[in-house]
């Protein structure tokens, strides 16, 4: 009999997020010893990427990351600038050119309706919604689509500051007239994240 978990998706990331990080963001920022450790991590920058990355891997890589770049900063504040890294980043990479360029022609609220299918340019598991609320906050979701969850256990599949930096990041880009996202209480055991982004007065 098949169980549920070999029949599970595996969740990853991309290489275009792992090169935007790396090559792109940071560049020559890391030593040879954050390098060492990057690579018993399962990240080995003298070598092409990978096609994709477990999300234990990548987890890994950005605390390595936060604690070399900031090392002054909470873990929380410094995963959250990590995120704002990669975005900036990934506008160097060929796909990033090209998803950021129909971001900029589509405009903020028309951006919106896009971002699953901007996540799924660098992951395979994530999905988002957005709503504005009465008050003319927008609020954003990002989960774990089902299908990935046997896969995660009890894994987080979701580190909610680095999405938040790139959240916030995104928003920039497209120019949306909000302030930085606010993480909403996270639920124990939960795979999504949520975040209210208030209009700037």
């Amino acid at each position: 009999m098949t169980t549920a978990a070999a029949n599970s998706k595996e969740p990853v990331i991309f290489s275009q997020v792992v090169e935007a990080l790396f090559k792109h963001a940071i560049k020559e920022r890391l030593d040879e010893s954050t390098r060492r450790r990057l690579k018993t991590i399962g990240i080995d920058l003298d070598h092409p990427f990978l096609v994709a990355y477990s999300i234990p891997t990548w987890f890994a890589a950005l605390r390595v990351c936060a604690e070399v770049l900031y090392p002054d900063l909470p873990s929380e504040q410094a995963r959250y600038r990590i995120g704002r890294l990669v975005v900036d980043g990934y506008g160097q990479t060929t796909m990033g050119k090209a998803v950021f360029a129909m971001l900029r022609m589509l405009g903020w609220e028309r951006s919106l309706t896009r971002i699953s299918r901007g996540l799924q340019s660098g992951t395979n598991f994530l999905s988002a919604r957005t709503r504005f609320l009465e008050n003319g906050a927008l609020e954003v979701t990002f989960e774990v689509m089902p299908e990935f969850h046997a896969a995660l256990g009890a894994q987080q599949g979701i580190d909610p500051y680095f999405m938040n930096g790139t959240m916030d990041g995104m928003m920039a880009l497209v120019g949306a007239p909000f302030e930085g996202g606010k993480l909403q209480p996270i639920e124990p055991g939960s795979q999504h994240v949520v975040y209210v982004l208030r209009r700037r007065v």
